[in-house]
């Protein structure tokens, strides 16, 4: 090869397209901001076309009026996400801090995209309304007939009938209301969270304090609860009550598939995972049919007797609110393990390796 040749292919390739003309390319409206100089210093033809109006394109006073002055304390600092309404229309806009003097903005036309995302909501709503109406309908109405059934047959019979003919009726009546009754506490409890508090809490010491609360029940009915939680796992984000009560629902569940077990055991082990912290809870249990695994957090859905379906509804709702999450898998005749994630406070330090826990807290 000669030495011009080797040369030219040492030049970098020159592209006929500048980083300009890339930038009008883009549907999207771009401004960059001079803070100190307080003039526009660039905005794409896109700018105008989104805003429609030049007069405010090129205003650095109405500029950052509309988009940085309501977030200054904030949004300036770093990148953010914001929403503002000018002249009817909602806009969308990302605010970078490209410089300590520039301030580069990014800015969507979302009017339509909000009111097709707000009809789709609405839908949704009425949907998930009409089935939770629907399910309340069933579960009420059922009861409420057999207790009707029970005072007007003691009403019409209540002489001629025996003592015990009596006592049973008001028993089945008694039950009827009962049933009633413990679907009214739980849709209380599907309301109760909310709001949800956040603070800082170690994992360790909070499952601690959980075990010692349901361990001498569980204990009585047989079964073992074996935990191997690292004392490094770190601090989590949460609300103390709302995940006392997602994991005490997640521990009943596990406590009826234990029932006629032998040997019934629940292990509980963590793993790190970037900044989630996954808590483990596996029973050895009846497991979950795969048909029944396909509406696990539908409301109303249970192949308990005695159930209501609201108990994974209620968890995963808990588990949402402090930015976590569920997920199931079951095996039948084989156990069902529960993966709960939570927020770490802190990024974890420490990359996930072995999925075999460290022990510590053991019981």
């Amino acid at each position: 090869m000669s030495g011009n040749a080797t040369e030219a292919a040492n030049q970098p390739l020159k592209s006929p397209w500048g980083f300009a003309q890339l930038l009008e390319q883009i549907d999207m409206g771009i401004l960059v901001l001079d803070l100190a100089r307080q003039q526009v210093d660039y905005c794409n033809a896109a700018l105008f076309d989104v805003l429609g109006e030049d007069f405010l394109c090129t205003s650095f006073e109405h500029l950052y009026e509309l988009f940085v002055a309501p977030v200054e304390g904030s949004a300036v600092a770093s990148r953010s996400s914001h929403q503002v309404l000018y002249q009817e229309r909602l806009y969308g806009y990302t605010i970078y801090r490209a410089a300590p003097r520039y301030c580069c903005i990014f800015v969507r036309d979302i009017t339509e995209k909000q009111r097709l995302e707000s009809i789709a909501q609405a839908i949704n709503a009425m949907d998930n309304l009409g089935f939770i109406f629907s399910g309340i309908r069933h579960e009420i109405g059922n009861p409420l007939n057999s207790l009707k059934m029970a005072l007007t047959a003691l009403q019409k019979n209540h002489v001629q009938e025996s003592r015990e003919s009596l006592d049973e009726y008001v028993a089945r009546a008694l039950a009827d209301v009962g049933r009633m009754e413990y679907l009214l506490k739980s849709l209380k409890a599907f309301s109760l969270y909310e709001r949800v508090e956040l603070h800082e809490m170690s994992l360790v010491e909070f499952m601690e304090k959980f075990i010692a609360l349901v361990e001498h029940d569980f204990h009585a009915c047989g079964i073992r609860i074996r935990t191997a939680i690292p004392l490094d796992i770190g601090q989590v984000k949460i609300d103390e009550r709302a995940l006392h009560q997602a994991l005490l629902n997640i521990f009943n569940n596990a406590a009826e598939a234990l029932k006629g077990r032998r040997e019934p055991v629940i292990h509980i082990t963590t793993q790190k995972r970037g900044e989630l912290v996954w808590l483990r809870i596996r029973d050895n249990g009846c497991g979950i049919k795969p048909e029944q695994k396909k509406h696990l957090f539908q409301p109303f859905n249970t192949s308990k007797p005695q159930g209501n379906g609201l108990g994974l509804v209620i968890t995963r709702k808990l588990l949402a609110m402090m930015n976590g999450d569920i997920a199931i898998d079951s095996w039948p005749q084989r156990g069902t393990e529960v993966r709960v994630s939570l927020p770490l406070a802190e990024s974890a330090t420490r990359e996930p390796g072995s999925t075999d826990p460290f022990p510590s807290i053991t019981n």
